[in-house]
C-alpha cells in the first residue's frame, strides 16, 4: 500500500510515520506512568494561603482590656496598608488574635512584609504582652488519629506521647503532628495566708526568694593568651526537692526556713484550664497525624502505621497502654481511586466490545487504547513540572467526568476511517479522508468544551480554586484526547482491513455472525424507530419547538416554585460522628464534664437501641475537651455495624436533646464545611448589636428547618469587679497594686520558666486550692499596704457582681456578634432561608436600627455570587437573589 497521498499537514504526516506515533504513544505511556508514582495524593486539595494571621499572647483575664491595648492598635495600624480585603479580630483574656484577608489580586508576600512593617512599628502594647506573631494562615488536613489509652497516670500517658511525637516526626513522610489532651508541666509552690502572716512574710517575699534561689544567668569566660575559663554563678533548680531546700529566709537565731517548710510544693500540671481526654472508656493521649502543603496523606499515614506496628512489635508500650489508629482520611481518596481505575477498566471494555461487535476488532482496540494514552498523559501533565495538581476529590472528580467524554472522538474518527476504508478501498488516502472528514467538528466540539472548562479554571477566590482543579484536569483530557484521535489513531487505522472474509474457525464464524445481527438491529432501529421520528419532529417542528421551551420553562422554574431545592454544599455522609458541645460561659469545667459524660452514655445507649441483639455497631469512640466550656464527642462506626450512620445520628440526637446548661449542642454525621448559617451583625454600639440580634434570633426561632442556634448576644462570662474605697487609698493602696495583689493570690503569679528537657516548666506561686476556690475565700483574703500591714480585703476594696465578654469580635474597625444555626434541608435550604430573611427580616432591622451592618456567611455566602459583568448576558448583578439564571448559578464566588 502506498504511503504517498496528496494531503499535506500534521495529521496527514503522521499518518504516514506510523513509527513517529508509536512513539509519542509510548513516550507519553512511560512519562505518566513515572509521574504516578510520585504524584501526591491529598483527601482535598491544597489551596494557596489568602490571609495573614497576627497573634499576641497577653494573659490580663480582660478581653475588653486585650480588644484596648492590643487589638484596637494594630487595627489602626493596618488601615491604610495595600491590599488589604478586610480585617477580623477576635479578643479574649489571653491574648488576641487577628486575620488580615488580602484582595484576591494581591501578592501575599507583599502584604505580609508591609503587615509585619506596621505591627512591628507599634510601640504602645502592654508591657506583659508578648512579641507579636505573624505569619501566613495555612491549612491543615486531618490525616489519622493515633490514640494511647488505658488505665496510666497522666505522666506516664505524656510522656510516651512525647516519645512518639518525636518518631513520627522522624518520618519523612509526616511533617507535623498534634498533641490533643495535653497538659503543660508546672512547679507549683502553695502557701496560705496564716503561714505567711506568722513569718511575716508576703506572696511577693517567697516570689523573690526562688528567684534567688533558682536561676540560670549567663555564663562568663575567662580569656586569655594561656588560658580560657568559664566561670558560672547559678543553681537552677528543676525538680520539686530542690525547689523545696530553697531558703526562704534567715532567722535572728541563725537558722534557715526553707520553702519546703511553709509551701506545699507539687510538680505538677497547669490547671489554668481543665482537660478531659477518653478514649473507649479509658484515660487517653490524642495525637493527629496533619497533612500541610506538599505532604501526601497516603504516605503520610502509611507510615504512622508503620510506626505504631513498629511501637507494638518492639514492646514499647507498658502493659496497662494501648496504641490505636482511627479516622484515616486517606481511605477516601484511596477509594476515589479505585472507582476512578474500575471506572476506566469498565469504559475501555465497554469501549472494545461495542465497537467489535458493530465495527471492527482492530478498529475496537486502536480506539480502546486511547484511553490509557489520555489517562497517563494527563497523570504526567498534572506533575509539578506543568500544572502541579495532586490526586484528590476534586482532580479524580475531573477524571471520572472525563472518561465519559474523552471516547467520544476516538469512536467518531475510528467510525468515518471504518466506513471511508470500507466504501472506497483500504488505502491510505482513504484513512486520510475518513479523519479529515470529521476532524474540523470534532476539534470544534473539543475546544468548545475545552473553553467551558477553562472559565471554570480562571474562576477567582477559594471556591475557584477548587473549580479549577477537576477543570484543569478535564481540559488537559480533551486535548490530549484530540491529539491521539487525530495523530495516533489515523496512524494505527491505516493498516486497517475492513473485508470481512468467510472464516473456516467457527469461532470467528459465530463472531461475524454476531456483528451481522447487531449491524442488522441497529438498521432496523434506524429505519423502524429514529428514522419515523425525525420526520414527524420535521413536518410538527413549531409544536416540537414549543414543546421544548416548556419543558425548559417548567425545569427553570423548579428552584422558584420550591420543586427544587438548591444546595451548593449537600449533605455526604462522613466517616464519623461527631457531637460538639458549647457551654454557657458560666458554666463550670465540672458542669462541662457531666454533659461529655451523659452524650458518651447516650451514643452508647442509642447502639444498644439500634443494633438489637447484635454486636456492637460502635467501633471507637472518643471524648475530648481542652476548654471550660466547649468539648466534643466523636463515635466511629464498624463497617459492619447492623445500622447506618444516619440513623444512629439521629437516634443520638433525639436521646441527647438539650442537656442542662448548654448553649449549642450540634449532632452531625456529614463533615461541615461551613456553618449551613451564619448571620454577622455589625455596628458601633453593643447595644444596637444586642437588640437587633435578639429581634433575628427570635425570627430563626420560629422558623421550623433551624435548630442548635448559636449566638454570643449576652455577655456571659460572670465578674467580680473590685473597686478601691477611700480608706484603701488612704492607707496607701492603688489600683494597680491590688489588681497585682489579688491576681498573685487567686490566679498565681509565674515566678520564673525553665527548660526541663523538652518542656518549658512554669513556677507558679499562690494561695492553696482551699483559699481561693470561693466567693467567700475573696472577701476573707487580706492585702498589705505599702507599709507591709496586712487588712482584709472587704476593707479597702467593694465587691460588685456582673457580667462580661469573655471574646470580643471586630470586623473591619466594628464590634461583631454572630448568630448561627444548623439548617434542615429537606425543609427548607440555607439560600431561600437567607431569601426570607432579607425580604421579611433585614428591612424591619436596619429601619429600626440605621447603623447596624448585617452579613450573611456560611452556605450562603459560599454561594456563586459574579462580581463582575456577566459574559453570558451582559447583566450587572447587585445581589446574589436578583440576577438573571446564567448569573445566579455560574460559579463566580469566593468560598468563605
Amino acid at each position: 500500500m502506498s504511503r504517498r497521498t496528496s494531503y499535506r499537514g500534521l495529521i496527514p504526516w503522521f499518518a504516514s510515520n506510523p513509527v513517529a506515533a508509536n512513539l509519542l504513544l509510548i513516550m507519553i505511556l512511560a512519562l505518566g506512568t513515572l509521574e504516578m508514582g510520585v504524584l501526591r495524593k491529598k483527601a482535598f486539595p491544597s489551596m494557596a494561603p489568602n490571609s495573614i494571621t497576627i497573634s499576641v499572647a497577653y494573659d490580663s483575664g480582660s478581653a475588653q482590656q486585650a480588644e484596648e491595648g492590643l487589638a484596637i492598635k494594630i487595627e489602626d495600624q493596618l488601615k491604610d496598608v495595600e491590599g488589604i480585603r478586610s480585617i477580623t479580630s477576635s479578643a479574649t483574656g489571653s491574648g488576641v488574635s487577628v486575620t488580615v484577608e488580602k484582595r484576591s489580586d494581591y501578592d501575599l508576600d507583599t502584604l505580609l512584609g508591609d503587615v509585619k512593617t506596621k505591627v512591628d512599628a507599634i510601640s504602645t502594647f502592654p508591657a506583659d504582652a508578648r512579641n507579636p506573631v505573624i505569619e501566613k494562615a495555612r491549612r491543615k488536613e486531618h490525616a489519622l488519629w493515633l490514640q494511647l489509652h488505658g488505665e496510666a497516670d497522666r505522666r506516664t500517658l505524656q510522656r510516651l506521647a512525647r516519645r512518639l511525637e518525636s518518631d513520627l516526626l522522624a518520618q519523612a513522610s509526616i511533617s507535623q503532628v498534634g498533641i490533643s489532651g495535653w497538659l503543660d508541666p508546672m512547679m507549683l509552690v502553695e502557701i496560705d495566708e496564716g503561714r505567711l502572716q506568722a513569718y511575716g512574710l508576703s506572696l511577693s517575699d517567697v516570689e523573690e526568694a526562688v528567684n534567688q534561689g533558682s536561676s540560670s544567668t549567663m555564663t562568663a569566660v575567662l580569656r586569655g593568651a594561656d588560658i580560657y575559663l568559664q566561670l558560672k554563678a547559678s543553681e537552677q533548680a528543676y525538680y520539686w526537692q530542690e525547689f523545696a531546700n530553697i531558703a526562704l529566709l534567715t532567722t535572728a537565731s541563725g537558722s534557715v526556713l526553707r520553702l519546703g517548710e511553709v509551701a506545699t510544693i507539687r510538680d505538677t500540671f497547669d490547671d489554668s484550664s481543665a482537660v478531659l481526654s477518653r478514649f473507649q472508656g479509658q484515660s487517653s493521649i490524642a495525637l493527629q497525624v496533619v497533612t500541610t502543603g506538599q505532604d501526601d496523606i497516603s504516605d503520610s499515614v502509611s507510615a504512622a502505621r508503620q510506626v505504631v506496628e513498629r511501637w507494638r512489635a518492639e514492646g514499647k508500650l507498658p502493659e496497662s497502654v494501648e496504641l490505636d489508629t482511627w479516622y484515616d482520611r486517606s481511605t477516601m481518596i484511596n477509594e476515589r481511586l479505585e472507582l476512578l481505575i474500575s471506572n476506566a477498566i469498565t469504559g475501555i471494555v465497554l469501549v472494545f466490545l461495542l465497537l467489535a461487535v458493530f465495527l471492527n476488532l482492530s478498529v475496537a482496540f486502536w480506539v480502546a487504547l486511547g484511553l490509557p494514552f489520555i489517562f497517563f498523559g494527563t497523570l504526567f501533565f498534572m506533575g509539578d513540572r506543568f500544572a502541579g495538581l495532586s490526586l484528590n476529590e476534586f482532580t479524580t472528580f475531573g477524571f471520572i467526568m472525563a472518561l465519559g467524554i474523552v471516547v467520544d472522538d476516538a469512536v467518531v474518527v475510528g467510525e468515518s476511517v471504518y466506513t471511508a476504508r470500507a466504501q472506497q478501498g483500504d488505502t491510505l488516502a482513504n484513512t486520510l479522508r475518513g479523519t479529515l472528514q470529521v476532524a474540523v467538528p470534532s476539534l470544534f466540539g473539543i475546544f468548545t468544551t475545552v473553553v467551558a472548562f477553562y472559565a471554570l479554571s480562571q474562576v477567582s477566590g477559594n471556591l475557584g480554586q477548587l473549580y479549577s482543579q477537576f477543570a484543569t484536569v478535564v481540559t488537559i483530557c480533551l486535548i490530549l484526547s484530540a491529539v491521539e484521535s487525530k495523530l495516533i489513531l489515523p496512524a494505527h487505522l491505516a493498516h486497517l482491513d475492513t473485508r470481512r472474509q468467510a472464516s473456516r474457525n467457527p469461532l470467528l464464524r459465530g463472531w461475524q455472525a454476531l456483528q451481522r445481527g447487531a449491524d442488522g438491529g441497529l438498521s432496523w432501529c434506524i429505519e423502524r424507530g429514529y428514522r419515523p421520528l425525525i420526520s414527524l419532529a420535521l413536518q410538527h417542528r413549531y409544536a416540537v419547538v414549543v414543546l421544548f421551551l416548556a419543558l425548559f420553562a417548567l425545569v427553570m422554574s423548579m428552584p422558584f416554585t420550591g420543586a427544587l431545592r438548591i444546595s451548593f454544599f449537600p449533605e455526604v455522609a462522613g466517616d464519623t460522628i461527631s457531637a460538639d458541645l458549647s457551654m454557657h460561659s458560666d458554666a463550670s469545667f465540672g458542669q462541662t464534664h457531666t454533659a461529655l459524660g451523659h452524650l458518651e452514655a447516650w451514643a452508647r445507649e442509642a447502639d444498644m437501641a439500634l443494633r438489637g441483639d447484635a454486636a456492637s455497631g460502635i467501633a471507637r469512640l472518643q471524648v475530648l475537651s481542652e476548654s471550660d466550656q466547649a468539648g466534643a464527642v466523636k463515635v466511629e462506626l464498624a463497617a459492619d455495624a447492623p445500622y447506618d450512620i444516619a440513623a444512629f445520628t439521629q437516634r443520638w440526637r433525639t436521646l441527647a436533646g438539650q442537656p442542662e446548661g448548654t448553649r449549642r449542642l450540634s449532632i452531625q454525621h456529614a463533615p461541615q464545611m461551613v456553618d449551613a448559617l451564619r448571620i454577622e451583625l455589625r455596628a458601633d454600639d453593643d447595644d444596637t448589636l444586642v437588640q437587633a440580634g435578639e429581634q433575628l434570633k427570635a425570627a430563626l426561632s420560629s422558623t421550623a428547618s433551624v435548630s442548635g442556634i448559636d449566638d454570643n448576644l449576652t455577655p456571659g462570662q460572670p465578674q467580680l469587679q473590685l473597686q478601691l474605697t477611700a480608706q484603701g487609698r488612704a492607707l496607701g493602696m492603688t489600683t494597680e497594686a491590688l489588681a497585682s495583689q489579688v491576681l498573685q493570690a487567686f490566679s498565681g503569679q509565674v515566678v520564673q520558666r525553665y527548660q526541663r528537657g523538652r518542656d518549658e516548666i512554669e513556677v507558679k506561686v499562690r494561695y492553696p486550692d482551699n483559699g481561693r476556690g470561693s466567693v467567700d475565700a475573696v472577701l476573707s483574703s487580706r492585702v498589705r499596704t505599702p507599709d507591709g500591714l496586712a487588712v482584709p480585703l472587704s476593707s479597702v476594696a467593694t465587691l460588685t457582681q456582673g457580667y462580661t465578654r469573655d471574646t470580643i469580635t471586630r470586623i473591619d474597625g466594628q464590634r461583631a456578634i454572630y448568630l448561627s444555626a444548623d439548617v434542615d434541608k429537606s425543609l427548607l435550604s440555607s439560600s431561600e432561608l437567607v431569601e426570607r430573611l432579607t425580604r421579611e427580616q433585614l428591612p424591619v432591622l436596619q429601619r429600626q436600627y440605621p447603623g447596624l451592618a448585617i452579613h450573611f456567611g456560611g452556605r450562603p455566602k459560599s454561594r456563586p455570587k459574579p462580581r463582575r459583568r456577566c459574559s453570558m448576558c451582559s447583566c450587572w448583578p447587585c445581589s446574589p437573589f436578583t440576577c438573571c439564571w446564567p448569573c445566579h448559578y455560574a460559579p463566580m464566588s469566593s468560598l468563605c
